[in-house]
């Protein structure tokens, strides 16, 4: 009971010792005042206040007073030297609180203030850093307001904060403010004089500062490379192909011919970076022959593009061409138009055929032999030609693919071939053996001169004869000198000379039959062929080339001219203006696809048929000429002389008394007899005529 008592009055005691206090703090007032702290936008990250705590109206200080200080949210420490520092700050709002408790009062004041370190800086942008135009846009964004010192401004070219270095200069009349005090926009202008380059876009120093009075400073982000080039962008179109300066119709031309399967690559070089894939520039290639592919390899900087021809024939004409249109430069320039790449690809072997006009059984001692590559060759001469047998008398090129020659024989087998490996087309590939050409020669064997010379003379001196007693009986007869005339005088002599003049046409038109006769029988026969009659006509001198038809062709040095090297490498892509025709004349033009046609894959040079004439078409023409002229000549002499003895018989005749008959000589009889003995020549004429027209006929036209 006492102690809850004692319990009871302690606690009374300590309600009144509280009312007491609130009631002397109620009469009363605690203030803080700051004599020393950092401003309200404070570039430092440090802070120090000094601060002094004064009672009632009088500002009397507090002596028994106890501080509390505390920054933002930290713990609360013990200040009572009325002064504190702070390090370290972080950039952002900071706040700082005093508290006070003592014997007059407690009261709390705060500071509030923002550290702000970084200083400010612009970011400066362009509409593009590769560009072809003479103008563009530029944009400056600020990373806060920077207004102190007047902030970014743009009055004139020489009054403005950002600053051009180059061929280029600001146009003051374009700027433009997009966000107050954070985001401008200007144009920059390119002089005209100056065809390619860089302008460089700079920010200024330190020309304006922010609230915290950081100074505005420079990054990297304030300048900017922009770099401008107005020229056309160019395209170099390359192979591996290898090159070749050949000498075609009189004029130096570039041939471009591989049988390589790995020069098959196609390069793209463009004087400057483009904006376009791989894939895209390869839609933009087209072939006429086989796929391409792209083709790994460094790109220089999107600068070359590397491709394979694929899926190509084993004899082809491949012509590359580019559409330029859709490919665009990295300033945005179009690219020109280039000229299509056209080369040869050939894998085949030259094939090489010898023929001649002579047959394979001649007494002649020289023989023409017609050389004949299915394609164009180069570097072949007449040391390449192996002869057995003989020699070579002469040689000459009709074309690249077609050469002539005459062989001497000094035995009587001649063989000739051209081997292998001794001469190539213009692609590289080397020549496949010839066939083996071989040709007996012979010497006209003396019996078979003496019985043709034998045969002639008989029948010369026969038709004399005949013709001496025919001409003189019909002169006697036409005066009445028989009165019955005999047979034997008047009929005989013309049909016994008619009969052996016969006989010996049949031995003579045998030398044309299509089969193998005997030496002894063709060289009589070819002995007595004026039966026919067949000779050499008058302006025929000399011996006679039926393979040769024209007469003019260039020697094999002056149709080879080479030089040979790589062109997939060229860095360079685009020569000069004033270079262009020097290259052409130096180099030469590359042949257009139709010219590759033309000079290679037609085999000829030029059309044949204007250098070569066919044996077979060639000797029938000749044979036809040959009978019809002389058979005109002496026929036509056979018929006048015939009307002159008629016309002088006549006038015999007349001066006569007796009248009588011209007997032989009478009118058709002769001629009769005489188109009796020309049939044969006729036939022949006309078989040697239908030969040659045939052979015309069916001869291949070259183009």
């Amino acid at each position: 009971m006492g102690l809850s008592r004692y319990s009871w009055v302690v606690l009374l005691c300590w309600v009144f010792l509280l009312l007491c206090l609130r009631s002397g703090c109620d009469g009363s007032e605690v203030s803080v005042n700051f004599l020393t702290a950092p401003l309200a936008f404070s570039r430092l990250n440090s802070a120090t206040f000094v601060f002094e705590v004064l009672v009632g109206g009088n500002d009397d200080p507090c002596n028994d007073c106890i501080f509390n200080c505390k920054l933002d949210n930290g713990t609360p420490s013990d200040c009572q030297a009325k002064k504190v520092s702070y390090t370290g700050l972080l950039d952002g709002n900071h706040t700082f609180e005093v508290c006070t408790n003592g014997s007059q009062g407690v009261g709390c004041a705060s500071y509030g203030w923002t550290v702000d370190t970084v200083p400010p800086t612009a970011y400066v942008t362009a509409s593009t850093s590769f560009t072809n135009a003479l103008n563009f846009s530029v944009n400056i964004s600020f990373s806060e307001p920077c207004t102190v010192g007047g902030g970014f401004g743009c009055s004139s070219v020489n009054a403005c904060n950002l600053l051009v270095y180059g061929a280029g200069q600001v146009i003051p009349s374009t700027f433009n403010v997009l966000q107050p005090n954070l985001k401008f926009s200007v144009l920059v202008g390119l002089s005209y004089s100056v065809p390619y380059g860089r302008v460089i876009l700079v920010m200024d120093k330190s020309f304006c500062a922010d609230s915290a009075r950081n100074k505005f400073m420079r990054t990297e982000n304030s300048s900017l490379l922009v770099h401008f080039d107005i020229r056309s962008v160019f395209v170099n179109l390359r192979t591996h192909v290898p090159e070749k300066l050949l000498e075609l119709n009189s004029e130096t031309r570039t041939v471009q011919a591989t049988n390589n399967y790995k020069n098959l690559k196609v390069y793209l070089y463009f004087s400057e970076p483009v904006l376009n894939s791989s894939t895209e520039v390869l839609s933009s290639l087209n072939t006429s022959q086989g796929v391409l592919l792209p083709n790994g390899g460094r790109s220089l900087g999107n600068r070359r593009f590397g491709f394979l021809v694929e899926n190509v024939s084993s004899v082809a004409i491949v012509t590359i061409s580019f559409d330029s249109s859709a490919i665009i430069s990295r300033q945005g320039t179009p690219v020109s138009p280039i000229a299509p790449v056209t080369f040869l690809y050939d894998s085949q072997r030259p094939i090489v055929r010898l023929s001649t006009t002579s047959n394979m059984r001649t007494r002649e001692h020289t023989i023409p032999i017609l050389i004949k590559f299915l394609k164009p060759v180069f570097g072949f001469n007449s040391s390449h030609i192996s002869i057995s047998g003989g020699h070579l008398q002469s040689f000459n090129a009709i074309s690249r693919s077609i050469y002539t020659t005459e062989i001497k024989a000094d035995h009587d087998v001649v063989s000739v071939n051209v081997p292998e490996n001794i001469t190539g087309d213009v692609a590289g590939n080397q020549n496949l053996a010839s066939n083996i050409l071989q040709v007996r020669h012979y010497s006209v064997p003396i019996t078979s001169c003496v019985i043709s010379t034998f045969t002639t003379a008989s029948f010369v001196a026969t038709s004399l004869a005949a013709g001496w007693l025919t001409v003189s009986t019909a002169s006697l007869q036409s005066v009445g000198a028989f009165l019955r005339p005999r047979s034997y005088l008047v009929s005989d002599p013309a049909r016994n000379l008619f009969r052996i003049a016969s006989h010996i046409q049949v031995f003579a038109l045998s030398r044309w039959l299509p089969v193998t006769l005997p030496v002894e029988y063709y060289e009589f026969a070819r002995g007595i062929q004026w039966s026919v009659p067949y000779f050499s006509l008058p302006w025929e001198t000399g011996h006679i080339h039926p393979i040769m038809v024209g007469s003019s062709s260039p020697t094999v040095s002056s149709l080879y001219a080479s030089r040979i090297h790589d062109s997939g490498f060229f860095e360079t892509v685009q020569p000069e203006e004033d270079n262009l025709d020097r290259a052409a004349s130096v180099y030469g033009l590359p042949l257009t696809p139709m010219e590759y046609r033309t000079f290679f894959e037609n085999h000829s040079f030029k059309p044949e048929a204007e250098y070569i004439s066919d044996p077979q078409n060639s000797n029938g023409r000749r044979d036809f000429n040959r009978s019809m002229f002389w058979l005109a000549v002496i026929g036509g002499s056979l018929i006048l002389l015939h009307a002159l003895l008629v016309l002088v018989l006549k006038i015999r005749k007349k001066s006569s008394e007796k009248q009588g008959s011209y007997g032989a000589l009478v009118f058709p009889r002769f001629e009769i007899f005489l188109i009796i003995l020309v049939l044969p020549c006729i036939c022949e004429a006309s078989a040697s005529l239908v030969k040659a027209y045939c052979g015309i006929c069916c001869m291949p036209i070259v183009v």
